[in-house]
């Protein structure tokens, strides 16, 4: 959970709000124009598919200890990486249970030996 006790208390009112209205905790740091459909879709239900692929919620609500979004896992071009820059895991080991569906990195790409 985020360092900052408000940051977690605002993420999880809004979680619990859209609970209680959806019966599904969306991620309340995304605008939509259909909540109901957006519901339906997973893609943006706590743990959101952007954190069970690449370990990184855009809520800040699980970050390192230190407050920043784990960003290492993250395609190039990401918003996250963007503002973030490469943020390492500390925990590789643990998360990230869609993994498989990631888009590979440049970084995480080893290069290809030219063919003899």
């Amino acid at each position: 959970m985020h360092p900052t006790p408000t940051v977690t208390e605002a993420v999880v009112k809004g979680l619990a709000m859209h609970m209680d209205e959806l019966g599904k905790p969306l991620c309340p740091c995304n605008f939509y124009k259909d909540k109901q459909t957006e519901a339906k879709l997973r893609r943006w239900m706590c743990a959101c598919d952007e954190m069970q692929i690449y370990k990184y919620c855009h809520c800040l609500l699980f970050v390192r200890e230190d407050g920043m979004p784990i960003t290492e896992y993250l395609p190039e071009g990401h918003e996250g990486r963007e503002v973030y820059g490469i943020v390492t895991d500390p925990t590789p080991d643990k998360g990230r249970a869609l993994k498989h569906k990631a888009q590979p990195s440049a970084e995480l790409v080893a290069p290809k030996s030219p063919a003899k």
